[in-house]
């Protein structure tokens, strides 16, 4: 219920509604200086909550909280309670504003189990003692749920609009550091307090979640959505623990990423193998037979960048093994199966699974036997290779290779053939199911709201992602998707 004038504030200065926050608010000062004015308001807040939480929970109350703040596929004690943590921006608005303890099994003080929240137990203790700006601050973070939001436009040093995925409302944030690293088409897991015409974050994760994240948000979206009731923020709080679920499996993705199974056009899980023969014949002969294994190069080009000895003979070739067509992508002519070297009295075949080198195995029975003898075999993991990787990646060489690949790329006729074969690669692509979808085609999906969004949101990420490629992808490529998908007229 809205006091009137004369009741008392309900934020607990001691004085009347209008000689306190009612002044406050038809003063409406600029945003700028309500923020300052809250900013100092605020300070050193937590750790005057953090003392309060000692004397009103009692001091396992915090590590108690941590236990029920881990997503419930962990046991609590894989990830014990650090400071350091990268969730504390989360978890500590949680545990002032959010939290209560579970009375049939909790440490707690007895007297401290009335349901209410550490914050809301404050400001019935403290809140006549408090700045009004300040008691109004924490009434406000106690108020507010958690929720995710859509960043739909950036002003840097400033803040940004967010839009809530749940409710649709889109709110002008103020904030001067984080807007600084937040782009367009991020999704942000956060709580917001607004104070008049000023909205702030009072909590925000440590990562923001790219597009192709909202699946999830999505499928909690619906389920909310089902009980028909309006979306309230008491409705949004009775889904804390779902969304703090999404929260963890989503941050832990991203805050540690695993590496992928990673497998190859055949669908061979990736192994790097490099198999070492020795040649009971002239390089030239192992040339002549094995020269059938390239399907694109004839015997003039395959040749090109051929070593000769000092008697004019073959010393050193390299060329690619191949086959025609690919399982995996109907419009490749060709695959390239491994990498052949043929060195003075030694072949070498590096190959990117197991499967293929048995293959290649066979093929040299068949193809030279009695004339190539099989000497060994180094295996290396594709963990392996990546730390070899980085490893040499500061080496003068891997950044002269570099500087020739950048430069390869900025060429305008290779910028024009990326952007054809990238143009290729999306043409198909609303007419692919994707497990993003649930199974449908972008062209199905569009049809309905949940489905449209998550396009979007795809295409979204192509988008951010191909800023930063190189070459960047064509932006008249997404164009051309957003058109064939009916979304032409949408930002």
């Amino acid at each position: 219920m809205k006091p009137g004038r004369n009741d008392p504030c309900p934020y607990g200065s001691g004085k009347k509604y209008k000689q306190c926050c009612l002044k406050t608010k038809q003063a409406q000062p600029k945003d700028e200086f309500l923020w300052r004015r809250i900013r100092r308001a605020i300070e050193g807040s937590p750790e005057k909550l953090l003392k309060f939480a000692d004397s009103h929970f009692g001091r396992e109350a915090l590590l108690e909280a941590w236990d029920k703040f881990l997503p419930p596929w962990d046991d609590g004690h894989d990830e014990p309670f650090d400071p350091g943590t990268p969730h504390m921006p989360i978890f500590m608005p949680w545990f002032f504003y959010d939290w209560l303890p579970d009375p049939d099994d909790t440490s707690v003080k007895p007297e401290a189990l009335d349901g209410r929240t550490l914050g809301q137990a404050y400001l019935d203790k403290k809140g006549k003692r408090l700045d009004p700006l300040y008691a109004c601050y924490v009434e406000q973070c106690c108020a507010a749920p958690f929720s995710f939001y859509d960043v739909i436009s950036v002003q840097p040093g400033e803040g940004f609009v967010l839009r809530d995925i749940f409710t649709g409302e889109e709110t002008d944030v103020t904030e001067h550091s984080g807007s600084r690293q937040t782009q367009v088409g991020n999704i942000m897991f956060a709580k917001l307090v607004k104070i008049d015409q000023l909205a702030m974050l009072e909590a925000c994760a440590p990562v923001m979640f790219p597009p192709i994240e909202k699946s999830a948000i999505l499928d909690l979206r619906k389920k909310i959505h089902k009980r028909k009731l309006p979306l309230t923020a008491e409705l949004l709080k009775e889904y804390t623990y779902d969304m703090l679920d999404i929260y963890h499996d989503i941050a832990d993705r991203l805050l540690n990423p695993r590496m992928p199974e990673l497998r190859n056009t055949d669908g061979d899980p990736l192994v790097f193998n490099k198999l070492i023969y020795n040649l009971d014949c002239f390089p030239r002969e192992a040339l002549d037979v094995l020269k059938q294994l390239n399907l694109t190069e004839d015997d003039e080009s395959i040749l090109t960048d051929a070593e000769l000895d000092a008697t004019g003979e073959l010393h050193k070739i390299e060329f690619a093994w191949q086959k025609s067509g690919n399982k995996k992508h109907k419009d490749w002519d060709n695959t390239i199966l491994g990498h052949l070297r043929i060195e003075g009295a030694t072949l070498t075949a590096e190959v990117n699974s197991e499967n293929r080198a048995q293959q290649f195995k066979t093929l040299m029975e068949k193809l030279l036997p009695g004339k190539a003898r099989y000497k060994t075999i180094v295996i290396e993991s594709p963990q392996a290779m990546l730390a070899h990787s980085e490893k040499e990646g500061d080496s003068a060489q891997a950044k002269q290779r570099q500087k020739e690949q950048d430069e390869l790329n900025s060429r305008p006729e290779v910028q024009a053939q990326i952007a054809e074969y990238m143009r290729q690669h999306y043409r198909d692509w609303p007419s692919k199911k994707l497990p993003a979808l649930k199974g449908k085609t972008p062209l199905q999906a569009v049809k309905i709201k949940d489905g449209k969004e998550m396009v979007e949101a795809l295409l979204m990420e192509f988008e951010q992602r191909g800023k930063h490629s190189n070459p960047p992808l064509d932006p008249t490529i997404i164009a051309e998707l957003r058109e064939k998908l009916g979304l032409s007229n949408l930002g």
